[in-house]
């Protein structure tokens, strides 16, 4: 498996992905990853029977570094060896290795999360957006032996995008073992947000909103689970709003679900998703869900969730929810039901098949 960042380090998504199916597989199967070095960390260590490779400069744990990726090629020539009979590569610098697959006789999956094309010029400043909006266009045009969309969304975008027709949609999983162990108590009125901390998350929308629910609810109160550039300006604003907001920065999964079991209200607000995981973990948790209206929750409805696409009409939703225990409680109860069908050990079954087809071909 390549992926340029993976445990320890684990504050995003397509990482926590990587390692819940690596650590299935590897009960079975010789799994490598090749991944950045991280400070702190060895260069090479078995973790739950996966061998972890570091390749490359060093990676902060707390952030995303865009200095150090150019350094993660040396894993794409390493991934080439012949003890290997299949390469997954994560989106990112590793999709990349499929412009080497005339050296190989190996298979090359790519697993991608999301694709932004038109969106980047929209979400990201330049240099960034032309770079991401290049290496898109690169992938779409490189041949892989597989794909793997992590969503009905990714898998359209990428059609879209002319990836080919060999595209199978994977969606991540949850570890419900772990969440339905941790038993915590309700807080009142308490709204929470998890995810990174960038411009395109816009996680000043929910602060504003909480400003104005203030008004009716005065003991509202906002946690912020992630890290980000824009974790200073988002402090400022909750001070500049005088409204009651706790950043808690990165944590582990364990207090991220007992954070969000407490809570009544999870918000995702952001323009931009591949899936949306923490949507369907905070419906794991029974914990009513509300989200952007975007496609790529294929998973959501009106029994087990609440979609806007207005953000005026934020404040009143949030007030409608806390103010309507029968309402979130249907909803939780509705989301219960939706979340038990996303199980990491039915992820990691689909990739093993799909990895096994490959190889067979």
């Amino acid at each position: 498996m390549l992926s340029e960042l993976f445990y320890p380090y684990m504050l995003g998504g397509a990482e926590r992905r990587y390692y819940e199916i690596a650590r299935r597989l590897a009960r079975k199967h010789e799994v490598t990853v090749y991944s950045l070095n991280l400070f702190g960390k060895k260069s090479s260590e078995i973790r739950e029977n996966i061998e972890i490779r570091r390749v490359g400069f060093n990676h902060p744990m707390n952030k995303r570094s865009l200095i150090t990726l150019p350094s993660y090629f040396t894993a794409l020539i390493r991934s080439l060896n012949s003890e290997y009979d299949i390469i997954d590569a994560n989106q990112g610098i590793a999709s990349f290795s499929s412009v080497l697959k005339p050296l190989t006789k190996r298979p090359i999956v790519a697993t991608f999360h999301d694709i932004y094309w038109n969106q980047w010029g929209k979400h990201f400043r330049l240099p960034y957006s032309g770079i991401g909006k290049t290496m898109e266009f690169i992938w779409s045009k490189t041949k892989y032996d597989a794909i793997i969309a992590n969503s009905p969304e990714t898998a359209k975008k990428l059609a879209g995008l002319g990836f080919g027709h060999d595209i199978e949609m994977i969606p991540s999983g949850l570890d419900t073992n772990l969440i339905d162990i941790i038993k915590v108590t309700k807080n009142k009125n308490t709204v929470v947000y998890v995810g990174r901390l960038e411009k395109y998350k816009n996680v000043s929308s929910v602060l504003y909103a909480i400003a104005r629910v203030k008004k009716s609810i005065p003991d509202i109160k906002l946690k912020v689970i992630g890290s980000g550039s824009e974790g200073t300006n988002l402090r400022n604003l909750a001070k500049k709003l005088s409204i009651n907001v706790e950043f808690f920065g990165f944590v582990d999964e364990r207090k991220k679900f007992e954070i969000i079991k407490s809570s009544n209200v999870l918000i995702n607000p952001s323009f931009v998703e591949g899936l949306g995981l923490i949507a369907l973990e905070a419906m794991a948790c029974g914990c009513p869900v509300v989200v952007r209206d975007l496609d790529c929750y294929f998973f959501c409805s009106k029994s087990n969730s609440i979609t806007y696409s207005d953000e005026n009409k934020l404040p009143d939703i949030i007030i409608g929810l806390l103010r309507n225990p029968e309402k979130c409680k249907a909803l939780s109860k509705n989301a219960l039901e939706t979340a038990r069908h996303f199980t990491w050990d039915e992820t990691a079954r689909h990739v093993e098949r799909m990895y096994k087809s490959c190889v067979l071909r």
